[in-house]
């Protein structure tokens, strides 16, 4: 399986082509492309693939006039694709035809399940090409044959969004060491937003209201909601996840309930101290610390805690989500003991269990992180999680974020229970994911966020990191989208108190 670079990776291929990005407000972005010039097709995404659709993107821009940002300045072409099951081109069928745009966004559905489907992605007439970097990011971009899904046996009991690293408030994007005395910010050089047109504001708008018309019940945002939790902007984010459904709620939610959301902490959202923070509440044990967004997300959380659970599903099929708080007070990548106490006392139930937190905690996910071994929980925090893990085998998954990529891996003493971590609403590849629950297991697939403003942008922050972040935070098509097997029926399965293990009746 083709894996993206690591951020350390990335620095050191960085040095070789530095490229320089301006501040523009997404509506110029939008009316800054031309009607005409070279349009060459590049920057070809694979991004989704399920059990019955694809998603494709890709670029056009003219190479022989760099625009203010030092990108191929960008030019609206048409676009389709070309699709089929045999090899041969001349059986393809075109689909998704579209008007010119430099940004291009092709859904297709109607595919079958467990079914390879050659393609071509084209504007012009003229084939579009992935980054053009490694043989290995054109396998992990776009490869030129795919397989759709076989989802999980069993009925489909529920759909989820997941989503995190909102960073709402946000000033600057695509910084790896922030200092106010480098060119725009620290280094990489970043991003400026713009204070009257953010672009974490048009994508988390976007990916909040994607992921309800997708169908999904329950949104889980899994950490950095905020950029520093400032009132004003814990504020905005509640009401952007509200347009979502209800904060909290009932613990149990199902086909019949009204949407709902949950939210867990992240490094950015922790309790903070000065002037800005000051009319939030104060922090037991800590006199200069202020929690803004636990008073604005508390109702979301069990009493007196940053925490929650609740059960998807039925009387016959059950999913249990916990979600834990990575944070103590201002110290951040921590899993105190009442955590994992918490976490073992719903794991004691039974059911089948995904816990959500903001930093992974996966060894192997820590060592391919950058840096290593420090982008996610403490060490010894990670160990104590991962033993507690191995000792129940109704464990189904755990979901992390605070990397900005996609990627999934398995930990060395967990077997195989995947830990996924979710690409940033906020910057490129943008968007979220959604999780299909079904009777014996799951299908997860991240969608980038189709919204016109939402993809000049998320084209544009593909230039961080020194235009290499693709290459970290796309992730592999296997990375992206995904099926795990798992017996989540209720009636198959018992809790052996004896063992710690769930076993088949």
């Amino acid at each position: 399986m083709c894996r993206p670079l690591t951020r350390r990776q990335l620095l050191r291929y960085g040095a070789l082509a530095a490229a320089s990005y301006p501040l523009m407000r997404l509506d110029r972005l939008l009316a800054s492309e031309r009607e005409n010039g070279l349009a060459v097709p590049m920057h070809l995404e694979l991004v989704t693939v399920t059990d019955s659709q694809a998603v494709i993107t890709w670029y056009t821009g003219d190479p022989t006039r760099p625009d203010e940002f030092g990108r191929p300045a960008p030019v609206a072409a048409p676009g389709r694709v070309l699709i089929g099951t045999s090899p041969d081109p001349s059986s393809w069928e075109p689909i998704g035809a579209h008007r010119p745009t430099p940004y291009h966004y092709v859904e297709i559905s109607g595919l079958r399940p467990g079914t390879s489907y050659f393609w071509r992605a084209e504007s012009g007439g003229v084939p579009a090409v992935p980054t053009a970097f490694s043989p290995q990011h054109a396998a992990v971009a776009a490869p030129p044959v795919f397989t759709t899904l076989t989802p999980p046996p069993g009925r489909e009991v529920l759909r989820v969004a997941w989503m995190n690293d909102l960073h709402i408030g946000e000033h600057v994007s695509g910084l790896a060491y922030s200092d106010d005395r480098l060119p725009r910010g620290g280094f990489p050089p970043g991003f400026p937003a713009d204070p009257d047109d953010p672009y974490w504001r048009t994508m988390s708008t976007a990916s909040v209201a994607e992921s309800k018309a997708r169908g999904c019940r329950l949104l889980l945002a899994n950490g950095d909601i905020t950029n520093e939790a400032e009132p004003d902007r814990v504020h905005e984010a509640k009401r952007t996840l509200d347009d979502f459904g209800r904060l909290g709620g009932s613990r149990r939610i199902d086909r019949n309930s009204p949407p709902a959301y949950f939210v867990t902490r992240g490094n950015h959202d922790r309790a903070h101290s000065g002037a800005a923070w000051a009319s939030c509440r104060r922090v037991p044990g800590h006199p200069d610390l202020r929690d803004c967004f636990l008073d604005v997300f508390g109702s979301g959380f069990d009493r007196g805690t940053s925490r929650f659970s609740l059960v998807v599903g039925d009387g016959r099929t059950r999913y249990r989500f916990v979600g834990l708080d990575t944070n103590d007070a201002d110290v951040t990548g921590v899993m105190g003991q009442d955590e994992l106490d918490y976490l073992e006392a719903e794991l004691e139930r039974g059911d089948a269990t995904i816990p959500l937190f903001h930093h992974p905690a996966g060894d192997v996910a820590l060592l391919t992180g950058f840096p290593p071994g420090l982008v996610g929980l403490g060490i010894p925090d990670a160990a104590r999680f991962r033993e507690l893990v191995s000792r129940y085998a109704n464990v189904a998954g755990v979901y992390n974020g605070h990397t900005h990529r996609n990627y999934r891996t398995v930990a060395t003493d967990t077997g195989d229970v995947p830990y996924f971590e979710g690409g940033a609403v906020k910057e490129y590849p943008g968007g979220y994911t959604t999780v299909r629950l079904y009777e014996g297991g799951y299908m997860v697939n991240f969608w980038k966020t189709k919204d016109p403003a939402a993809r000049a942008w998320s084209e544009l922050s593909r230039g961080e990191y020194l235009g290499l972040y693709p290459y970290y935070t796309l992730g592999s098509l296997e990375d992206r989208n995904w099926v795990h097997a798992f017996d989540a029926s209720r009636r198959r399965r018992r809790y052996v108190q004896s063992s710690g293990v769930l076993a088949d009746r």
